[in-house]
């Protein structure tokens, strides 16, 4: 599981370094600081983060609101950020919400409210319409491209898709393994289905979504799938043609 990469974007020292603190001691990754606009892109486009906090002032012009606006100018660009500012101007107000932040902090702001802003822009982000981050109950998550950001105490994180082992229902819900660790999805097997490659990720039974690369062995006489890892898995009839076709068989 990797940690959310964040880019700080701050002019004032003193809170550059106190944002890189509280986000450092809740699990998050700092990917760089910028002070100026043209830093702020170059960090942006080397790094790619997965978010990003943004000073609307920058010496004194209002060059967070440009980044912004360069940032969500292409849609291979466009990710979710968040405006900090000292100003309560209505004119300011209105001129940021123009680039569409996803949430917006007035210094000086505290932790809760740092978290809870990152926390509401990524979801609203990946048109988490349903608020999976609200619930308490173990890990949650949503999924945007090929990334789930999973929820799991007060520490976002990121579960690459395509380092996923496999999927299985628990319950109403379904569990997914990654690694060593397992994290409870609020969906369905097919609504997570529907979202994942098709050419990666097969339904081999009523309870079971696996990843193709992690099969090793396929026993079609006890109908079993061994993973990578030793673990197995049943496969039902019904979804044998369509795994068989997945795979080149030599006979």
């Amino acid at each position: 599981m990797k940690q959310l990469e964040i880019l700080i974007v701050e002019d004032n020292e003193a809170d550059s370094i106190k944002i890189r603190s509280l986000l450092v001691a809740n699990g998050y990754s700092v990917c760089g600081v910028a002070a100026s606009l043209g830093e702020a892109l170059t960090l942006f486009n080397e790094h790619r983060p997965d978010l990003s906090i943004v000073d609307i002032y920058l010496q004194g012009k209002k060059e967070g609101i440009a980044f912004a606006e360069k940032v969500n100018a292409g849609e291979t660009t466009r990710h979710p950020f968040i405006f900090l500012t000292n100003a309560a101007d209505r004119h300011t107000f209105e001129e940021a919400r123009m680039t569409s932040p996803l949430s917006y902090l007035l210094k000086p702001f505290n932790e809760l409210e740092l978290q809870y802003a990152i926390e509401l822009a990524v979801e609203k982000f990946a048109r988490a319409d349903d608020g999976y981050f609200a619930h308490h109950g173990g890990a949650v998550s949503v999924l945007l491209g090929d990334v789930f950001f999973v929820k799991r105490g007060n520490i976002l994180a990121k579960v690459l898709v395509g380092e996923i082992k496999y999927i299985e229902v628990d319950g109403k819900y379904c569990k997914l393994t990654y690694g060593n660790d397992k994290f409870l999805i609020q969906k369905s097997l097919r609504q997570l289905q529907e979202q994942l490659p098709v050419k990666q990720f097969m339904r081999v039974h009523r309870n079971y979504l696996v990843n193709l690369k992690e099969i090793l062995k396929i026993n079609l006489q006890d109908h079993e799938i061994i993973l990578q890892d030793g673990s197995s898995m049943a496969f039902s009839r019904r979804y044998l043609d369509e795994l068989m076709h997945a795979y080149y068989v030599l006979k």
